[in-house]
Protein backbone atom coordinates (compact mmCIF):
# COMPACT_ATOMS: atom_id res chain seq x y z
CA UNK A 1 0.00 0.00 0.00
CA UNK A 2 1.16 3.59 -1.36
CA UNK A 3 1.56 5.96 1.97
CA UNK A 4 2.43 3.29 4.66
CA UNK A 5 6.12 4.00 6.17
CA UNK A 6 8.93 0.96 5.59
CA UNK A 7 8.99 -1.32 8.27
CA UNK A 8 12.99 -1.04 8.35
CA UNK A 9 14.89 1.55 7.49
CA UNK A 10 18.42 1.80 6.82
CA UNK A 11 21.18 4.21 8.86
CA UNK A 12 21.83 6.91 7.03
CA UNK A 13 17.36 7.22 6.82
CA UNK A 14 17.27 6.35 10.44
CA UNK A 15 20.20 9.33 11.59
CA UNK A 16 18.30 11.81 9.61
CA UNK A 17 14.74 11.10 10.66
CA UNK A 18 15.93 11.26 14.34
CA UNK A 19 18.13 14.53 13.81
CA UNK A 20 21.92 12.42 14.55
CA UNK A 21 24.51 11.28 12.82
CA UNK A 22 25.28 7.70 11.42
CA UNK A 23 28.92 8.04 13.64
CA UNK A 24 26.86 8.71 16.52
CA UNK A 25 24.06 5.70 16.14
CA UNK A 26 27.26 3.63 15.61
CA UNK A 27 28.58 4.65 18.78
CA UNK A 28 25.45 4.20 20.55
CA UNK A 29 24.61 0.72 19.17
CA UNK A 30 28.40 -0.14 20.73
CA UNK A 31 27.24 1.23 23.94
CA UNK A 32 23.89 -0.69 23.91
CA UNK A 33 21.66 2.43 23.59
CA UNK A 34 20.33 1.06 20.26
CA UNK A 35 20.48 -2.41 19.08
CA UNK A 36 19.12 -2.68 15.82
CA UNK A 37 18.27 -5.80 13.92
CA UNK A 38 20.99 -7.15 10.56
CA UNK A 39 20.36 -8.29 7.63
CA UNK A 40 22.35 -11.62 6.07
CA UNK A 41 24.57 -9.15 4.64
CA UNK A 42 25.27 -7.31 8.01
CA UNK A 43 23.72 -3.70 6.74
CA UNK A 44 21.64 -2.21 9.96
CA UNK A 45 17.68 -2.38 10.07
CA UNK A 46 15.90 0.19 11.93
CA UNK A 47 12.17 0.79 13.20
CA UNK A 48 9.71 3.60 14.42
CA UNK A 49 10.36 2.59 17.89
CA UNK A 50 14.25 2.64 17.23
CA UNK A 51 13.45 6.05 15.82
CA UNK A 52 11.88 7.35 18.87
CA UNK A 53 14.45 5.82 21.13
CA UNK A 54 17.04 7.90 19.19
CA UNK A 55 15.16 10.86 19.69
CA UNK A 56 15.08 10.31 23.57
CA UNK A 57 18.76 9.65 23.73
CA UNK A 58 19.43 12.92 21.46
CA UNK A 59 17.15 14.82 24.20
CA UNK A 60 18.87 13.37 27.00
CA UNK A 61 22.60 14.41 26.09
CA UNK A 62 21.60 17.87 24.20
CA UNK A 63 19.07 19.40 26.85
CA UNK A 64 19.76 17.49 30.32
CA UNK A 65 23.35 17.13 29.26
CA UNK A 66 23.65 13.71 30.10
CA UNK A 67 26.84 11.46 29.55
CA UNK A 68 26.29 7.82 27.87
CA UNK A 69 26.88 6.11 30.78
CA UNK A 70 24.47 7.94 32.25
CA UNK A 71 21.76 7.85 29.75
CA UNK A 72 22.29 4.22 29.39
CA UNK A 73 21.03 3.77 33.57
CA UNK A 74 18.02 6.02 32.99
CA UNK A 75 17.28 3.79 30.00
CA UNK A 76 17.98 0.93 31.93
CA UNK A 77 20.49 -0.83 29.79
CA UNK A 78 24.07 -2.20 30.09
CA UNK A 79 25.72 0.80 28.20
CA UNK A 80 29.72 0.78 28.87
CA UNK A 81 29.17 -0.28 32.21
CA UNK A 82 28.39 -3.37 34.34
CA UNK A 83 25.79 -5.83 33.27
CA UNK A 84 22.37 -4.73 35.04
CA UNK A 85 22.40 -5.85 38.36
CA UNK A 86 26.20 -6.40 37.88
CA UNK A 87 27.09 -3.51 39.39
CA UNK A 88 29.77 -3.78 43.07
CA UNK A 89 28.32 -4.47 46.18
CA UNK A 90 29.28 -0.86 47.33
CA UNK A 91 27.62 0.52 44.44
CA UNK A 92 24.33 -0.75 45.37
CA UNK A 93 24.99 -0.01 48.66
CA UNK A 94 25.49 3.91 47.82
CA UNK A 95 22.03 3.54 46.02
CA UNK A 96 19.77 1.85 49.71
CA UNK A 97 21.98 4.43 51.78
CA UNK A 98 20.51 7.53 49.26
CA UNK A 99 17.34 6.16 48.67
CA UNK A 100 17.16 6.25 52.98
CA UNK A 101 18.21 9.14 52.92
CA UNK A 102 16.02 11.14 50.25
CA UNK A 103 13.11 9.75 52.37
CA UNK A 104 14.13 10.97 55.85
CA UNK A 105 14.27 14.53 53.98
CA UNK A 106 10.99 13.93 52.82
CA UNK A 107 11.82 14.42 48.66
CA UNK A 108 9.91 12.53 46.04
CA UNK A 109 12.06 12.13 42.83
CA UNK A 110 11.05 14.81 41.14
CA UNK A 111 11.92 17.33 44.21
CA UNK A 112 15.28 15.83 44.19
CA UNK A 113 15.40 16.09 40.80
CA UNK A 114 14.47 20.18 40.62
CA UNK A 115 17.21 20.62 43.26
CA UNK A 116 20.09 18.52 41.37
CA UNK A 117 19.28 19.12 37.88
CA UNK A 118 19.45 15.42 37.11
CA UNK A 119 16.53 13.37 35.56
CA UNK A 120 13.97 11.71 38.03
CA UNK A 121 14.70 8.69 36.09
CA UNK A 122 18.76 8.44 36.90
CA UNK A 123 18.11 9.08 40.11
CA UNK A 124 15.92 6.22 40.57
CA UNK A 125 18.09 4.19 38.70
CA UNK A 126 21.41 5.03 40.87
CA UNK A 127 19.07 4.56 44.21
CA UNK A 128 17.89 1.18 42.96
CA UNK A 129 21.53 0.00 42.07
CA UNK A 130 21.50 -0.58 38.00
CA UNK A 131 22.64 3.28 37.60
CA UNK A 132 26.07 4.05 38.45
CA UNK A 133 26.49 8.26 39.74
CA UNK A 134 29.28 10.22 38.20
CA UNK A 135 31.78 12.64 40.80
CA UNK A 136 29.89 15.10 40.11
CA UNK A 137 25.96 13.78 40.16
CA UNK A 138 26.91 12.07 43.16
CA UNK A 139 28.00 15.00 44.86
CA UNK A 140 25.28 17.50 43.39
CA UNK A 141 23.03 14.85 45.38
CA UNK A 142 25.00 14.37 48.36
CA UNK A 143 24.78 18.68 48.88
CA UNK A 144 20.74 17.80 48.40
CA UNK A 145 20.70 15.79 51.30
CA UNK A 146 22.72 17.70 53.56
CA UNK A 147 25.45 15.31 53.70
CA UNK A 148 29.06 14.93 51.72
CA UNK A 149 30.38 11.59 49.79
CA UNK A 150 33.07 11.15 51.80
CA UNK A 151 30.24 10.70 54.61
CA UNK A 152 27.85 8.76 52.21
CA UNK A 153 30.69 6.05 51.43
CA UNK A 154 32.36 5.54 55.25
CA UNK A 155 32.47 2.59 57.11
CA UNK A 156 29.22 2.05 58.85
CA UNK A 157 31.64 1.06 62.24
CA UNK A 158 33.46 4.26 62.48
CA UNK A 159 36.81 6.18 62.16
CA UNK A 160 39.49 4.46 61.72
CA UNK A 161 42.70 4.78 63.61
CA UNK A 162 45.44 7.69 63.37
CA UNK A 163 47.64 5.28 61.13
CA UNK A 164 46.35 3.82 58.02
CA UNK A 165 49.22 1.42 56.43
CA UNK A 166 49.97 1.58 53.10
CA UNK A 167 47.93 -0.38 51.28
CA UNK A 168 44.85 -0.28 53.50
CA UNK A 169 42.89 2.54 52.26
CA UNK A 170 39.30 2.46 51.79
CA UNK A 171 38.77 3.09 48.50
CA UNK A 172 35.24 4.80 47.36
CA UNK A 173 33.11 2.99 45.45
CA UNK A 174 33.50 3.46 41.05
CA UNK A 175 32.23 7.19 40.64
CA UNK A 176 32.62 7.17 36.86
CA UNK A 177 34.62 4.22 34.73
CA UNK A 178 38.47 4.98 35.68
CA UNK A 179 38.06 6.70 38.69
CA UNK A 180 39.59 5.63 41.73
CA UNK A 181 39.79 7.61 45.24
CA UNK A 182 41.19 6.32 47.62
CA UNK A 183 40.70 7.99 51.48
CA UNK A 184 43.87 8.51 52.81
CA UNK A 185 42.58 9.76 55.77
CA UNK A 186 39.25 9.40 57.74
CA UNK A 187 38.67 12.60 59.89
CA UNK A 188 35.63 13.78 59.89
CA UNK A 189 36.27 17.08 61.19
CA UNK A 190 39.17 18.89 59.78
CA UNK A 191 39.58 17.77 56.22
CA UNK A 192 39.78 15.46 53.37
CA UNK A 193 42.31 13.50 52.26
CA UNK A 194 42.29 11.82 48.97
CA UNK A 195 44.23 10.26 46.40
CA UNK A 196 42.80 10.14 43.07
CA UNK A 197 44.14 7.98 40.67
CA UNK A 198 42.54 8.80 36.82
CA UNK A 199 42.45 6.66 33.58
CA UNK A 200 43.17 8.66 30.23
CA UNK A 201 39.92 10.63 29.52
CA UNK A 202 38.51 10.02 32.76
CA UNK A 203 36.53 13.18 34.83
CA UNK A 204 34.01 14.70 36.76
CA UNK A 205 31.03 14.50 34.04
CA UNK A 206 30.11 17.70 35.21
CA UNK A 207 30.68 20.77 37.46
CA UNK A 208 29.92 20.78 40.97
CA UNK A 209 30.36 23.03 44.05
CA UNK A 210 30.25 23.23 47.75
CA UNK A 211 31.58 24.65 51.27
CA UNK A 212 35.06 25.10 51.78
CA UNK A 213 38.79 25.40 50.82
CA UNK A 214 40.63 22.82 48.26
CA UNK A 215 44.49 21.67 47.78
CA UNK A 216 45.61 19.71 44.69
CA UNK A 217 49.07 18.40 44.46
CA UNK A 218 50.25 16.24 41.11
CA UNK A 219 51.81 13.32 41.81
CA UNK A 220 52.16 12.16 38.21
CA UNK A 221 50.53 12.50 34.27
CA UNK A 222 48.55 15.84 33.26
CA UNK A 223 45.48 16.77 35.05
CA UNK A 224 42.96 19.70 33.38
CA UNK A 225 40.59 21.38 35.97
CA UNK A 226 37.81 24.26 34.99
CA UNK A 227 36.72 26.87 37.34
CA UNK A 228 33.42 28.52 36.97
CA UNK A 229 33.46 27.15 33.36
CA UNK A 230 35.92 29.70 31.95
CA UNK A 231 39.12 29.10 33.92
CA UNK A 232 41.14 26.10 32.75
CA UNK A 233 44.15 25.22 34.40
CA UNK A 234 46.47 21.92 33.19
CA UNK A 235 48.58 20.61 35.68
CA UNK A 236 51.59 18.41 35.70
CA UNK A 237 53.99 16.09 37.76
CA UNK A 238 54.88 18.54 40.90
CA UNK A 239 52.39 21.53 40.26
CA UNK A 240 49.87 22.05 43.05
CA UNK A 241 46.54 24.48 43.28
CA UNK A 242 44.55 25.73 45.90
CA UNK A 243 41.02 26.88 45.21
CA UNK A 244 37.79 27.90 46.96
CA UNK A 245 35.72 25.04 46.59
CA UNK A 246 32.44 27.19 45.91
CA UNK A 247 33.26 28.09 42.46
CA UNK A 248 31.94 25.43 40.34
CA UNK A 249 34.64 22.81 39.06
CA UNK A 250 34.94 20.28 36.98
CA UNK A 251 37.98 18.43 36.36
CA UNK A 252 39.66 15.32 33.73
CA UNK A 253 42.83 13.39 33.05
CA UNK A 254 43.82 15.09 29.77
CA UNK A 255 46.60 12.78 28.88
CA UNK A 256 47.47 9.05 27.15
CA UNK A 257 48.71 7.86 30.80
CA UNK A 258 47.03 7.23 33.98
CA UNK A 259 47.24 10.48 36.69
CA UNK A 260 47.52 10.19 39.77
CA UNK A 261 47.20 13.20 42.65
CA UNK A 262 47.15 14.31 46.15
CA UNK A 263 43.36 16.11 47.01
CA UNK A 264 42.64 17.60 50.22
CA UNK A 265 39.18 19.62 51.16
CA UNK A 266 38.60 21.48 54.44
CA UNK A 267 36.38 21.56 56.37
CA UNK A 268 35.12 17.74 54.99
CA UNK A 269 32.63 18.50 52.26
CA UNK A 270 33.17 16.94 49.28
Amino acid sequence: MQGLIAPYLNIHTTAKAAGVSPSALRLWERRGLVVPTKTASGHRRYTQDDVSRIRDIRRLRSLQGLNLAAIAATLGVNGSGPARGGLPEAVRELGRRLQALRARTGLTLRQASRKTGLAPSFINSIEHGVGQPSVASLQKLARCYGTTVSALTARRTGAAGKVIRAGRYRVLPMLGEGIKIEQLAEGRVAMDCQRFTLAPGAGSEGQYAHEGEEFIHVLSGRFEITLAGRERYRLGPGDSMYFKSSALHAWRNPGSDLTALLWINTPPTF
